[in-house]
Parts: structure tokens; C-alpha cells; sequence
């Protein structure tokens, strides 16, 4: 097993979901059915274990119809994509560290409370709920594109989805067991500032070692 690879995967899913809106979905879902959070944990980390199966079933099949110096091409295109679209929310994040718009940011956290109620008048089983949610909120969303971009790229079945499991899985029991700790202390604005530049330099990276 390749360990250097399944911390790569590791570390490029952490940052990428840190302090995303599943998090937060994830705390209102606990605060909002008053179950115990683990069950809202387990059904949540199902939720990503199905979506990063998916992720790496397409990636591994790109790879044997499409030619890998292409798929790496792409790979960093998609990567530098990434962070160039998370740059639009830099402006909103910026704003919400401002007093004056407190309250617009609590009125955006009522919706949110508001969406899990609508759910909630389904069903009450918080293992389902939190399978749903992650399943529906993160189905080709861009956890599920890196995870197709990093197997075609390593070709490492296990060690891409086990990196990405534990990355995601870990950002889900955060969600779960300290809520909103960690952007109270660290805003979503330097977070998503770090995560741009990461995505950028990557996907530079991978665009230049292909060439050279």
C-alpha cells in the first residue's frame, strides 16, 4: 500500500471540505432531530462511502479508454477550475466576517435549519437522514469530482478511496462532535483563501510535470 498517495488523497479532501457546507448541515441535523450524534455520524460516512464508490468506479474506468497523459491534463484543469470558482465565494465569506452582516448570516443559518425540518417531516430514522443528505448535497459535487480526478490520476483504487473516506469521514464526526468550533475560531474566509491556492498550485503543478 502506498501510503505517500493515500495521504496526498487525504489531505487534498480535508482541505477541500473544511468547513464546507455539509459540516454545517451535519450540525443542524444533530441540533434539530435531538438524537444522538453518532447515528447522524454513521449514516452521513455511508453517505460518503457510497459516493467516493461511485467516484472511483468512473475514475478507474476513464483510464481504460481515455489515455492517462490526457487524463492527467485534465486533471489539472480541473483542479485549477476548482479553486478559480471558489474564488466567488471569497466576497460573501468576507462580508459575513463583518458585525453588519451578522444577521444576515444567522437568517442564512435559519434557512438552512429550515431544509433539514422539510426532511425531517419524511422520517426520523437519523441514519437515514444522514446518509440522504450527504448522498444528495455531495452527489457531483466537487468532493466526488476529486475523488474521479485523484483515481485516474494514481490508478490506486484502495488508496484513493481510503484516503478520501477518512478525510470526509473525519470532517463528518467534526460536524458532528464540535459544530461550528472550528469556524469560530478559524473563518471560512482564510479557509477557503488556503484552499484556493492549494488547488491552483496543484493543478499548475500537474499541468507543468506533464509537459516538461
Amino acid at each position: 500500500m502506498d501510503l505517500v498517495i493515500l495521504f496526498t488523497v487525504f489531505g487534498f479532501l480535508f482541505l477541500a471540505e473544511l468547513g464546507d457546507k455539509t459540516q454545517l448541515i451535519i450540525f443542524n441535523l444533530v441540533i434539530d432531530l435531538e438524537e444522538k450524534p453518532y447515528k447522524i455520524g454513521i449514516g452521513a460516512s455511508l453517505g460518503f462511502a457510497t459516493i467516493i464508490t461511485l467516484g472511483i468506479i468512473f475514475g478507474t474506468f476513464i483510464t481504460k479508454i481515455i489515455p492517462i497523459g490526457i487524463i492527467t491534463i485534465l486533471s489539472g484543469i480541473v483542479f485549477i477550475l476548482i479553486g478559480i470558482l471558489e474564488i466567488r465565494n471569497l466576497k460573501g465569506l468576507y462580508l459575513e466576517m463583518k458585525p453588519s452582516h451578522k444577521n444576515e448570516e444567522e437568517s442564512l443559518l435559519n434557512e438552512e435549519s429550515n431544509e433539514v425540518s422539510y426532511i425531517e417531516k419524511f422520517t426520523r430514522n437519523p441514519y437515514l437522514i444522514g446518509f440522504f443528505s450527504i448522498f444528495i448535497m455531495e452527489l457531483g459535487d466537487k468532493s466526488q469530482i476529486l475523488t474521479i480526478s485523484l483515481a485516474s490520476i494514481y490508478i490506486l483504487p484502495l488508496e484513493v478511496w481510503l484516503g478520501s473516506f477518512f478525510a470526509l469521514a473525519l470532517l463528518t464526526w467534526i460536524g458532528v462532535l464540535f459544530g461550528a468550533i472550528i469556524l469560530k475560531y478559524l473563518p471560512k474566509f482564510y479557509i477557503k483563501i488556503i484552499a484556493i491556492i492549494v488547488f491552483i498550485s496543484v493543478g499548475i503543478f500537474i499541468l507543468l510535470s506533464n509537459l516538461i
